[in-house]
């Protein structure tokens, strides 16, 4: 897996998680005006790898 980090059509920067196969398996759910900004999203993403999982009650 790996980050794709780039400029949308406004200006601003965004990410994307791809899978192994270049597949996308995530998007950033906001933009950002600064470059370190989405990188410091990346870095809370990367980081999650502890976060429990919930799971859905309803059917």
């Amino acid at each position: 897996m790996y980050f794709y980090l780039y400029k949308d059509n406004q200006g601003y920067w965004r990410w994307k998680l791809k899978a192994a196969n270049h597949e996308t398996i995530a998007v950033s759910s906001e933009s950002y005006v600064n470059k370190s900004d989405a990188e410091h999203a990346i870095n809370l993403v990367k980081s999650t790898n502890t976060a429990p999982i919930y799971e859905s009650k309803a059917a």
